[in-house]
């Protein structure tokens, strides 16, 4: 599947000025003109976002590629669907995480010890039960020093001392100054380190998974961060971009 998209000539001028008669609102998805907007954290999902999944939902979308083997390119009735695949796949991870109590987990052949700062390891050291609680087993092994015996699937064949020096620093930072909710902290680091990456080519098989999985999300509008999901550009839109229409 390419990694871009070409086009038969360029949009622009070589010294990138704007093509004559588009103005920068034609070209903006149309989800920026429809209040709530996707970008209002505060907001409930745009009528729009919801119409799409309860109609057909993502699984019913005709897959086009990858742009940049980072957003994923699909056709809907009136328009196209851009879906960022890692904040995707980000907050299905993260809903899976908090589904239904705790997460399995797989012990690993061969534990692995992470190195810490002794801030670190001491905060780490108060997550313990919310660590288990994603699937992730970690102990003490002695001074600054930690062991990871036992991981949740998702995260099978990811690099485990990032996540765990992470998670510790996160928890470090906070200390006793502000409430800091240590097991919603953990999901959402654990889905960071174990969602598909940005510049990840994907096969058609794992993005209609990727589809798939995104209709089961309660909350789909927005990875755990707070950054969208997915946009979608009006059929509309677009055809005016290239004078189809006026």
């Amino acid at each position: 599947m390419a990694a871009g998209l070409a086009t038969g000539e360029p949009a622009a001028g070589a010294g990138g000025e704007a093509v004559k008669g588009v103005s920068s609102d034609d070209l903006r998805p149309s989800i920026f003109h429809l209040p709530p907007s996707s970008f209002d954290l505060l907001s409930s999902t745009s009528r729009l976002q919801t119409e799409i999944w309860e109609k057909r939902g993502f699984a019913g979308l005709r897959v086009i590629g990858q742009l940049h083997n980072t957003y994923i390119l699909c056709e809907a009735e009136d328009g196209l669907v851009l879906i960022d695949q890692h904040a995707a796949h980000e907050r299905v991870l993260y809903e899976q995480f908090g589904r239904g109590g705790k997460v399995a987990s797989q012990a690993l052949l061969v534990p692995e010890t992470v190195d810490l700062g002794f801030r670190e390891a001491q905060a780490l050291e108060t997550l313990l039960p919310a660590l288990r609680e994603v699937g992730l087993e970690v102990e003490p092994f002695g001074g600054n020093t930690v062991v990871v015996k036992s991981v949740p699937a998702m995260l099978s064949g990811r690099e485990l001392r990032p996540l765990i020096v992470e998670i510790a620093e996160a928890a470090a930072a906070a200390g006793g100054a502000a409430p800091f909710d240590a097991l919603d902290r953990c999901r959402q680091i654990a889905a960071c380190h174990g969602a598909i990456r940005a510049r990840q080519a994907l096969g058609i098989e794992q993005i209609q998974a990727l589809l798939r999985q995104m209709d089961e999300c309660t909350n789909l509008s927005h990875c755990p961060h707070g950054r969208p999901t997915w946009l979608r550009y009006d059929a509309g839109v677009i055809e005016r971009a290239f004078k189809r229409t006026v």
